[in-house]
């Protein structure tokens, strides 16, 4: 069976899916979720990505619903390596949580080690923390978010369009972004990646 196209109606189907599983993901959550995984160094198996996205039911997934994750992925992976990355036209503050909060659950898995590692230049780990904060920005609580806006004389709808504008920017390049720094690491080898 070939990969549908993912489209407006499998997203409502995906979504309606996803609202009746215990502990599941949001259809946001789990699109900056796939995104962070799509551009891990240490790519994971599906079973390991829908065990995070649906807890407890990944393995007993209605055959068409696992299609469109699949579709889903393959969407993802398509944009972040082939057509560019866009986040909707349109800020939207719920929309923006989700997606971050999803991003940031994909990232913890390889972020630290590659911030961490003792190879790592200065400038890549810059670059690296600069990324992972500006994806990660509305996954922090509001409170934060306020005293954020306040420390930069902003209102908090200006930092908001600011900081969203720039997810965009970020997004674009992060694939590419986590490849050079994952290199420069040296915590990849001809092997793989070393835990």
């Amino acid at each position: 069976m070939q990969l549908p196209q993912f489209n407006e109606q499998h997203a409502h189907q995906l979504s309606t899916f996803l609202s009746t599983q215990p502990q599941a993901m949001s259809l946001t959550q789990s699109q900056g979720y796939l995104f962070g995984v799509i551009c891990s160094p240490n790519p994971l198996e599906v079973h390991q990505w829908l065990a995070q996205i649906v807890p407890n039911t990944a393995n007993d997934l209605d055959e068409e619903i696992l299609f469109l994750f699949m579709a889903l992925y393959h969407q993802i992976s398509e944009q972040v390596f082939e057509t560019g990355y866009k986040l909707p036209a349109n800020f939207d503050l719920d929309y923006s949580q989700a997606w971050s909060e999803g991003f940031l659950r994909a990232t913890q898995e390889y972020a630290q080690p590659l911030l961490t590692a003792p190879a790592l230049e200065p400038q890549y780990k810059e670059a690296l923390e600069s990324a992972l904060s500006t994806l990660s920005f509305f996954a922090v609580d509001e409170q934060t978010r306020v005293q954020i806006a306040q420390q930069n004389s902003m209102t908090l709808e200006a930092l908001y369009q600011y900081q969203y504008e720039s997810m965009g920017d970020f997004a674009l390049g992060f694939a590419e972004l986590i490849e050079v720094v994952a290199i420069n690491s040296g915590l990849i080898t001809d092997e793989g990646w070393e835990e």
